[in-house]
């Protein structure tokens, strides 16, 4: 393994919808896709989804995914402590 560090010249993409999802042959295919806000020139405003990435994992990945949303989700729903 290289000693370099990880380039970060990726693109953050952000998603607020899961278009799409399944498994085929051990692989989990999730389209993701965020919502658009596009004025149609009568002075309202569309949504429109986009589509934003399409990922394809295998099943060990998926489970790495699902333990870390896990822990998020866990981690950021609970209640606040009551203050006395």
């Amino acid at each position: 393994m290289s000693s370099e560090p990880l380039k970060t010249e990726i693109p953050i993409i952000f998603i607020n919808s899961v278009a799409v999802h399944g498994c085929l042959n051990g692989i989990v295919n999730l389209l993701l896709s965020a919502a658009q806000f596009l004025p149609d020139g009568t002075g309202e405003v569309k949504i429109e989804p986009r589509m934003a990435v399409d990922l394809r994992f295998d099943l060990y990945c998926a489970q790495q995914i699902h333990d870390a949303i896990g822990k998020i989700l866990e981690d950021q729903t609970k209640p606040s402590p009551k203050a006395n």
